[in-house]
């Protein structure tokens, strides 16, 4: 299995120990406590998971199934699948394993969970049965000894179930532990588990084999009948009547017995048995979390693998990039059209003045709203890759900010030399230059606070935020226009919170300071000097290059708003801790 690796995770005041070397898994007494408000969601329960065994965390709904599997697994792609498994072999097997040797690792699992037929399918096009084989496949790369699975049947037909639960079974013979929770398992697959471990209500109410469990019920004095299967009726019992989880709670001790048959399962003759996580309080440091994680691959290669692998996802989204080229031309046909020939007009000096303003909302909205909307369905890829120790975070977000740059500096270029252009503006190198450098460094602090709010809100929240905020930052860029410098104190300050106020003083001075007079057919044109007008807005001493270097400023503050908030939601340790001390703060006040 390589060299051993140890992590250290501290979950629910409680330290998770991993070492790869190790094949058993061991609940200790009064070590899960996981608070969420006031709601106390395990309840010390106990147990032990033997190596090369199938196991089966059962259960009704709000158990605690899955708070339990996350617990002990430390979690609180547009491409074909071949690529997909090479991506996790280059990040997970590291740099010291040839290519050769990755394809052929691959090549063993892809044939081991029979996904040959699928090796150049993407996998957006695999069926239910086929995700669920490549999920597995993604994480047997590096031939971990415990897999947790989460509801791996869920969506499944009765025989896609029983092609997973042949693929289980077939990974514990090769001396792997599998554990996943499960709903209900069918009852011709009942029989096939090695150990189940049912709860309810966050208690353990039994904890061995399936052969065990009706002689477990009938000396709780609970007889299953006939007619129902021994997983649906201890599931019914603890549902109808909450008396029965304190019966069955009590008997299995919450999990410390352990209801096995009286030959255990044999067992390869080079198979070992050890301790893989072991559960203790840690009492030299309080609220304190360690997590020593190593990577099989540099920070420099992580970035380069997932690089490739974005950039690959953007070109193979030929959908996405034509919606967004065709959003920025039309966009730009539109707004180069309103103001048509308005560039040197005497009488459309205003004109041009509106022309700045509606440049910096295009930018706004197209780059803030884009991640907000998409960004959170990458979060969920992120998760499951980031606590499966593919990657550092630190990786992934300088990976991504790379890759989201090209795209935005051709396609942000096009629009405002279209505009530029149309509107008949000075034709000056260095007035050209600046104008774009401006639209560019407000587009990408778009991004930024697009990306912000994305990683710290789902969907449906961030899309509800996102246009308050931007409604708020737009009506603090145009407020005061006129009052030149007679705006006051507080609203000055307010004033220096929006970027885009800086994005519309950048792109009035480029376009106004130390311009000749503009042409005038008329007998009398106001704004003929057009820096007449950046004094009335109380911007005649705006330098173009100064609003640039605020608007980096606002990007580098929402990059790094963005990397924390992602941090927060990736690191279960930090998020549950904060919640934890919210709601004592809360239940003292109230």
């Amino acid at each position: 299995m390589g060299s051993s690796t140890t992590y250290k995770q501290d979950h629910c005041h409680g330290m998770i120990m991993c070492n790869k070397t190790c094949m058993n898994i061991v609940l200790k007494e009064r070590r899960y406590l996981l608070v969420l408000g006031w709601r106390q969601l395990l309840k010390s329960v106990n147990g032990k998971f033997n190596s090369g065994e199938l196991t089966a965390i059962l259960g009704p709904s709000g158990a605690g199934k899955s708070t339990l599997l996350n617990i002990l697994a430390g979690y609180v792609l547009d491409s074909t699948l071949g690529e997909s498994m090479m991506v996790a072999a280059s990040l997970k097997l590291g740099s010291a394993i040839s290519k050769e040797d990755r394809i052929a690792v691959v090549e063993e699992v892809i044939s081991l969970l029979g996904l040959e037929t699928c090796y150049e399918t993407k996998s957006e096009h695999l069926s239910g049965g086929q995700r669920r084989r490549l999920t597995v496949a993604l994480e047997l790369v590096n031939n971990p000894p415990v897999i947790f699975l989460d509801e791996p049947t869920s969506g499944l037909d009765n025989y896609a179930i029983k092609q997973c639960m042949e693929l289980l079974q077939k990974i514990t013979k090769l001396d792997r532990t599998v554990i996943c929770t499960i709903h209900q398992p069918p009852a011709s697959l009942f029989q096939n588990f090695d150990q189940v471990y049912v709860m309810a209500n966050g208690y353990c109410v039994y904890n061995g084999s399936p052969s065990q469990l009706v002689p477990f019920m009938s000396r709780a004095g609970c007889d299953c009948p006939s007619s129902s299967t021994p997983a649906d009726y201890i599931i019914e019992l603890v549902q109808s009547n909450p008396e029965n989880i304190n019966v069955l709670q009590t008997h299995i001790q919450n999990g410390k017995s352990n209801m096995t048959e009286k030959t255990p399962k044999s067992k390869s003759p080079t198979s070992e048995s050890f301790d893989l996580y072991e559960i203790y309080q840690d009492t030299t440091q309080t609220g304190s979390a360690y997590q020593d994680v190593t990577f099989p691959t540099s920070f420099w290669t992580q970035v380069w693998i997932l690089l490739c692998r974005m950039l690959l996802q953007t070109r193979r989204n030929q959908s996405i990039i034509q919606i967004q080229f065709f959003h920025h031309l039309i966009s730009a046909l539109l707004l180069g059209g309103i103001y048509f020939g308005t560039g040197n007009d005497a009488n459309q000096t205003i004109s041009t003045f509106k022309y700045c303003i509606s440049i910096n909302v295009f930018f706004m909205y197209t780059y803030v709203m884009s991640p907000v909307l998409l960004f959170p369905l990458e979060v969920r890829l992120l998760k499951r890759e980031y606590f499966n120790r593919w990657y550092s975070l630190k990786a992934y977000y300088v990976a991504m900010t790379i890759a989201n740059t090209p795209l935005l500096i051709v396609l942000g270029v096009m629009f405002m030399m279209i505009i530029y252009v149309l509107a008949d503006q000075p034709w000056e190198f260095n007035r050209i230059l600046m104008f774009n450098l401006m639209g560019l460094a407000v587009a990408l602090c778009s991004q930024g606070l697009g990306y912000a709010i994305g990683a710290a809100f789902d969907i449906l929240n961030g899309s509800v935020v996102a246009p308050h905020i931007l409604a708020l930052l737009l009506a603090l860029a145009v407020y005061g226009m006129g009052y030149k410098t007679g705006i006051e104190p507080l609203m000055k300050i307010l004033m220096t919170t929006s970027y885009l106020r800086f994005g519309l003083a950048g792109f009035s001075a480029t376009l106004f300071n130390h311009r000749k007079p503009m042409k005038c057919d008329e007998l009398y044109c106001h704004y003929r000097n057009p820096e007449l007008l950046l004094a009335d807005m109380g911007m005649d001493e705006t330098q173009p290059i100064n609003q640039i270097i605020v608007i980096l400023a606002f990007l580098v503050l929402f990059r790094i708003i963005s990397y924390l908030s992602l941090k927060y939601n990736m690191t279960s340790e930090l998020r549950n801790t904060i919640v934890h001390y919210a709601a004592k703060i809360v239940k003292k006040e109230t």
